[in-house]
């Protein structure tokens, strides 16, 4: 430390943090040597102390030399007898002791701490501040933190970027195998594609006026598909049903007398064309039958809203009406493609009180048509009244179904058949009904519901009649509701049971029935409404 700069500032003691004047080693507030810490002026102390009680017990040794007073403790600055590895004074190395000139105690350690806290010349009067001795240690910790720190952060950077790479790898970003890594003697070469499966033995067997087989092979088995159509852009396809190396395909749907072309694909699972046959040809052949069927004994049954239409055909064929209010009958129902030789349609939302023209149309399974020619013209009914007699629309009520929180109402059935039946658990021949109505409820018949009234009858004992039946037959699968008043029974009139009411689809009474029927009986007249 230069001189003007060591009378740069005051100077505190490190024992009391009192003021030190210049040129002074010993603290003049506390005695102590003012840039010793407590620490180290206890270690003084004590040696001291040893050393006073062996020369009061005639042990003391001769006094260092001049030149071993040379030599002090870099950390409490004590004077050595010489080059000693570890202080007696304060216990500490001392592997950076020095020779200090005498009377430059004080210099030699302002000039260490202002090392330790890498002062710059001009501020190494700051070392005298109390306690800059422990702060310069702390410094020192702190670069080691940083240090540890950057090092901690990078193997963190490190984990996450394997763990990036491997979920990579994983999701398919990477590929699984990186060959770049290899030696280029150990990578391999792309995938060659060859050719997939070759189309032979294209065979055409059963060719009709609408249609004809293809069958073909192929080496190993492959999905199959044939193209076809009047030209050779095709423009319909045909799958075949498994995959193979014999398949075949029916085509439906052709023209008569017509030629078609058609090619054959090899694919493969998902549908990628492999190889295709060259293009090849067949013709349909001409109709057979060009005659048309021959409509006979028609009849309608017109109501207020709608009509029954019925004709009979010399062979089978569809069912179909064509109607409106002029000749060009610009309403039709759907198409029935069931090729039958009785022919019912019903024509329905219809007003009351018009004239209406149909006609009649039914297609062959040669695809020959008969259309009626001139059309016939029914006129619809006066409104019908709600009445209990055949031709009288049935009363509509709404009755709760037993043991639920359900009801039933005849309006909810309207565009249905309905077999409405009366009955009471008093009523022996109702035990032979019910199993009847079970009968037909299980032929589940198209367009045909089955209604099941109890009238004036306990609930108890309709539970009861209900159980025994179970019990001796099974299942009772047809609705059962409850008219415990007669309020129904009224309406249409039931003075006896069984009584039986056919409804046909616009609510119309078209039949009436009291006692027993049979299975048969209960067919036909469903099949008339």
């Amino acid at each position: 430390m230069a001189e003007d700069e060591s009378q740069s500032g005051p100077k505190f003691c490190r024992q009391c943090s009192g003021v030190v004047p210049e040129g002074t080693a010993i603290c003049p507030r506390c005695g102590q040597k003012w840039f010793m810490d407590r620490v180290e002026q206890q270690g003084v102390d004590l040696w001291q102390k040893i050393i006073e009680k062996r020369a009061a017990a005639g042990l003391a040794e001769a006094g260092p030399t001049q030149e071993q007073k040379q030599y002090r403790c870099p950390n409490c600055m004590a004077a050595l007898k010489g080059p000693l590895p570890t202080c007696p004074h304060c216990g500490k190395s001392t592997a950076r002791a020095k020779i200090v000139p005498p009377g430059q105690e004080e210099e030699a350690a302002l000039e260490e701490t202002a090392q330790a806290l890498n002062l710059s010349p001009a501020a190494k009067g700051l070392a005298s501040i109390k306690g800059a001795s422990q702060r310069a240690k702390r410094l020192g910790g702190r670069r080691h933190l940083k240090t540890l720190d950057i090092v901690i952060i990078v193997v963190i950077v490190i984990i996450l970027a394997g763990i990036g790479f491997l979920l990579a790898r994983q999701y398919g970003i990477l590929p699984s195998t990186l060959t770049f890594f290899k030696p280029p003697e150990q990578q391999q070469a792309p995938p060659v594609v060859t050719a997939g499966p070759e189309v032979s033995n294209v065979a055409i067997s059963e060719i009709t006026a609408d249609g004809a087989a293809i069958a073909w092979t192929t080496i190993e088995p492959a999905w199959g598909r044939v193209l076809y159509g009047k030209t050779e852009s095709y423009g319909d396809s045909a799958p075949a049903v498994l995959q193979g190396t014999a398949q075949k395909v029916t085509l439906n749907g052709l023209e008569p007398a017509t030629s078609y072309h058609f090619a054959v694909l090899a694919m493969d699972g998902k549908g990628n064309e492999l190889y295709r046959s060259n293009d090849h040809m067949f013709d349909t052949v001409p109709r057979q039958n060009t005659t048309p069927p021959a409509v006979t004994i028609f009849k309608v049954i017109p109501t207020d809203g709608s009509a029954i239409v019925s004709w009979t055909t010399d062979r089978p064929s569809s069912s179909q009406v064509l109607y409106g209010a002029n000749t060009s009958c610009p309403n039709s129902t759907t198409a029935d493609t069931m090729l039958v030789t009785d022919h019912s349609v019903r024509i329905i939302g219809l007003e009351a009180n018009t004239g209406y023209y149909y006609r009649i149309k039914s297609v062959d399974a040669d695809g020959n048509a008969a259309v009626m020619d001139p059309p016939n013209m029914f006129t619809t009914l006066v409104s019908v009244p709600t009445g209990p007699r055949i031709g009288d629309r049935a009363p509509d009520f709404t009755l709760p179904i037993f043991k639920t929180q359900e009801t039933i109402s005849l309006r909810g059935y309207r565009g249905q058949k309905v077999l409405l039946t009366f009955w009471a658990v008093y009523c022996p021949e109702c035990d032979r009904e019910l199993a009847l109505l079970q009968s037909i409820q299980d032929k589940k018949i198209p367009g045909v519901k089955i209604i099941a009234v109890f009238m004036e009858s306990k609930l108890d004992d309709i539970d009861k009649t209900i159980a025994t039946y179970k019990a001796k037959s099974g299942n009772l699968s047809v609705p059962v509701v409850v008219d415990m008043y007669k309020t129904t029974a009224h309406q249409y009139g039931v003075e006896k049971a069984p009584y039986t009411v056919f409804i046909d689809g616009d609510m119309i009474i078209r039949g009436i029935e009291t006692g027993n029927f049979n299975l048969e009986q209960v067919e036909r007249t469903l099949n008339n409404l």
